[in-house]
């Protein structure tokens, strides 16, 4: 029989001054607003929030520099390995990491990539493509299993230089195991959807196809209480389309389904 672990999730009080040096820092002048659930400050360019334990994304840090469009084009953009080290150096100096566990049992790694994007420009004449954007994205693994959801994210991107335009920061400060538990089986998981598709007006004689089974953490809002980051199992379905060739289509309609992964 396969176990799995069940996690509780931390997530820290931002204090004022710790968010008031990182709006210096991110050049976002204004006096910070404070209620229970959030932290902000903006000004006439920028804005920066941080939300609080007991907010429904807890953990949640956001910030948006509107001098700047996202599709703006860019000659000169922030080279790739540049834009890591500053967000790696950015997300250590405040404590934006999950800190590390003191328990074999758990094996959390964060790691970014960084990348630089095209964006294609139609001049009325021509289509051209132009340099867009230096991106900072997130992959997350707790015990080689991926976790997925908005609170598992960090991305930003990136202009001309080392002040992104947009960080988008979604993560916990601190896990530990709450329990363990059988993994399901993935095919008695299959089974559960077909018996719901079964039950489903119109569905019971439907043809259909399995694309895609995937376990991986949902890390999904916080509801109170203890806030748990459970396993599921994401399945995706394709589903028959009779008019497919009349209408020169080759893939139907398709439906994602996710049940946990644990009982």
């Amino acid at each position: 029989m396969s176990r799995i672990l069940i996690f509780k999730r931390n997530t820290q009080n931002m204090k004022p001054e710790s968010f008031l040096r990182m709006a210096e820092t991110l050049k976002v002048k204004g006096k910070p607003m404070e209620t229970d659930n959030a932290i902000a400050v903006r000004d006439a360019e920028r804005a920066l929030v941080y939300a609080q334990p007991c907010a429904k994304f807890a953990g949640l840090l956001f910030y948006t520099d509107q001098s700047r469009g996202l599709a703006d084009s860019s000659e000169n953009l922030l080279d790739p390995e540049r834009a890591k080290r500053w967000a790696n150096a950015f997300l250590k100096e405040f404590n934006l990491v999950p800190s590390k566990v003191d328990d074999k049992r758990v094996n959390l790694q964060v790691n970014l990539s960084s990348t630089q994007t095209d964006a294609v420009v139609f001049d009325g004449k021509e289509r051209k493509l132009v340099k867009n954007k230096t991106e900072i994205r997130s992959d997350i693994k707790l015990n080689e299993i991926p976790v997925v959801g908005p609170r598992a994210k960090v991305r930003m991107v990136f202009k001309e230089d080392e002040k992104p335009i947009l960080i988008h920061r979604g993560l916990w400060d601190a896990i530990e195991v709450y329990e363990e538990k059988e993994l399901l089986r993935i095919h008695d998981v299959a089974k559960a959807v077909k018996e719901k598709l079964v039950a489903r007006e119109g569905c019971s004689q439907a043809r259909y196809d399995v694309i895609s089974t995937r376990l991986a953490y949902f890390a999904d809002e916080y509801a109170g209480g203890i806030d748990i980051l459970a396993p599921y199992y994401f399945i995706e379905m394709e589903f028959e389309d009779k008019k497919a060739k009349e209408n020169g289509i080759t893939q139907g309609p398709r439906q994602l389904f996710w049940l946990p992964a644990y009982r």
